[in-house]
């Protein structure tokens, strides 16, 4: 398995923005989408329909109504199909009859015939020259596996438009009863309107789809969708909208490039680059000594940046600070930086990587977060087969039954630096972290106290304000060993309701601290544990008051 793949990346969808939605700024839609879109849009809309919907279906001048008095008039799938066709601008269909072959010959005359299927291409089945023996439908779908057919006159009967999927639709193949795939014919063209290319506009221009009310506004070759609340403040002109074909509209990315220097359109001093869809901040020092007054500062809408500002970079992205002030290069593993020794840099893999600059300030401030709660991960390079689970910078080691048994196989799994993942391992969970069994086996609940995980009752879960705090699942192998450990470590400070003496917790024993050792440069109350009464009196009293912890 490659290194590369034991990174999972994860994008910002997953973050809070996924509850925010926008209200799009609405324009009246123009009457043309692209050709194949537009075809497929309108062939699906008639799904149900039988031969005298609309009066019944007429495509080109030598094609006749599908309906007479209002019933079926003839086998009218080259009727609907013609009809499709025609409501979308496509040129010669003089050429049409209402013979299903008349579309191949169609194709056949026109050069547009071919054994792949294209969206809003007609395909003939049972080609031989036959009126009788033939049928037409048009392509309202293709991923490259499955081809979707939608066609009129099909289901038996008088017949109904419906649509199909199949995957057998290469020339020859029989997707369904005796229908045999003769050939897919294109559309030679449309009297539609043309659109301008997207690349060719301007940034800042606002552009949308022929076919709905949305607008996006140009950035960088992007196109940053534009919130209705964004048209004032942002002062974008929606008199000077610019129509781009629909499928153009749909593939624009969604946000500028990597290094892309943005500010709030509608104002303000503040400076972001764009890295991988989040928008970091640039802070004063980096300004110019990252070199990013040397690049085009683009405004982009308000709400896109707001949401934008919250993204996290994806996990597995390579950084370095863009002044060069810090050499040091980080992965980015669930918004936290981690750090990368210069072992790891090849061995990991990590050179394989993109690297990308950002704001050493931004930067400074991701190397201090940790992979959130729950978050599973392993050494990067592998040399460690162990699986751990974070919890509040720790990493709780994984035993192998509770693999799968416990469901963190089911979690993502995401690759760390060997030297960052070892120091992780080594960290206690911090003291006042609630934690349970993550197997659901026990439901009793801890508090840990310097490595130990204190028992609690439910009457001290309440009583010690502990139901407000956070509850965190651990693997039940590394809870045993924490339950299990004779007494918290040296130095551990904890208060039982009983009394307002603060116990030092020193070999085991329990000594009784003094006001005089608090204060600032000394020890912080902030500190202290709130443990049962039981547990403090369960350790013995040091019969020599020692010395505070330096």
């Amino acid at each position: 398995m490659s290194r590369l793949k034991t990174i999972a990346i994860r994008l910002a969808s997953t973050s809070a923005l996924a509850a925010t939605a926008f209200t799009m700024v609405t324009a009246a839609p123009a009457h043309a989408a692209s050709l194949g879109d537009s075809i497929a849009s309108t062939a699906r809309a008639e799904n149900g329909n039988g031969a005298c919907a609309h009066g019944g279906y007429v495509g080109g001048p030598e094609q006749h109504s599908s309906c007479s008095g209002g019933r079926t008039a003839h086998a009218w799938c080259a009727d609907f199909a013609g009809w499709v066709w025609a409501r979308n601008g496509v040129k010669n269909l003089d050429d049409l009859t209402d013979a299903a072959l008349s579309f191949y010959e169609y194709g056949d005359k026109h050069g547009t015939l071919s054994n792949t299927p294209h969206v809003g291409d007609a395909v003939v089945f049972n080609y031989g020259g036959s009126y009788a023996d033939d049928h037409v439908a048009l392509v309202t779908g293709f991923d490259g596996t499955t081809v979707t057919f939608t066609g009129g006159n099909q289901g038996g009967g008088a017949g109904i438009v419906s649509t199909n999927n199949t995957r057998n639709w290469r020339v020859g193949q029989i997707p369904w009863g005796s229908q045999r795939i003769s050939g897919y014919i294109s559309p030679t063209g449309s009297n539609a309107p043309s659109y301008p290319n997207p690349a060719s506009l301007a940034g800042g221009t606002l552009v949308k789809s022929p076919s709905g009310p949305a607008v996006k506004v140009m950035i960088e070759g992007a196109g940053i969708p534009v919130a209705a609340s964004d048209v004032g403040p942002d002062q974008y002109d929606l008199s000077k909208i610019v129509t781009i074909d629909d499928s153009a509209f749909r593939s624009l990315a969604s946000a500028p490039p990597a290094g892309t220097v943005v500010h709030d359109q509608a104002g303000g001093n503040e400076r972001y680059v764009v890295v991988d869809g989040a928008a970091l901040k640039i802070g004063a020092a980096d300004w110019t000594a990252a070199g990013y007054n040397t690049r085009r500062d683009m405004g982009v809408p308000t709400a896109w940046l707001n949401e934008a500002k919250q993204r996290s970079v994806a996990s597995g992205l390579v950084v370095m600070d863009q002044t060069g002030k810090d050499p040091s290069r980080y992965v980015m593993v669930d918004g936290a930086a981690l750090h990368i020794s210069a072992e790891e840099w090849t061995s990991a893999g990590y050179n394989l990587h993109t690297l990308v600059g950002v704001p050493g300030e931004w930067l400074k401030a991701a190397t201090t977060k940790t992979p959130g709660n729950g978050i599973v991960v392993m050494n990067q390079d592998e040399k460690d087969p162990s699986r751990y689970v974070m919890v509040n910078g720790a990493a709780l080691h994984i035993a192998a039954e509770e693999w799968t048994a416990h469901g963190y196989d089911r979690l993502m799994l995401m690759g760390v630096p060997g030297s960052w993942l070892a120091s992780s391992v080594s960290k206690q969970v911090p003291d006042g972290t609630i934690i349970k069994d993550a197997s659901g086996a026990d439901a009793s609940v801890f508090v840990m106290a310097g490595g130990k995980a204190v028992s609690l009752t439910y009457a001290d879960f309440t009583g010690l304000g502990y139901d407000k705090r956070p509850l965190e699942g651990v693997p039940t192998a590394w809870l045993t060993t924490a339950k299990t450990k004779a007494a918290p470590a040296d130095h551990t400070m904890l208060l039982s309701q009983d009394s307002n003496t603060v116990w030092e917790v020193l070999a085991g024993k329990k000594r009784a601290m003094k006001a005089d050792e608090f204060g600032a440069g000394k020890r912080s109350f902030n500190d202290v544990v709130s443990v049962p009464v039981a547990f403090t009196a369960s350790l013995p009293t040091a019969p020599v008051q020692a010395p505070p912890a330096p």
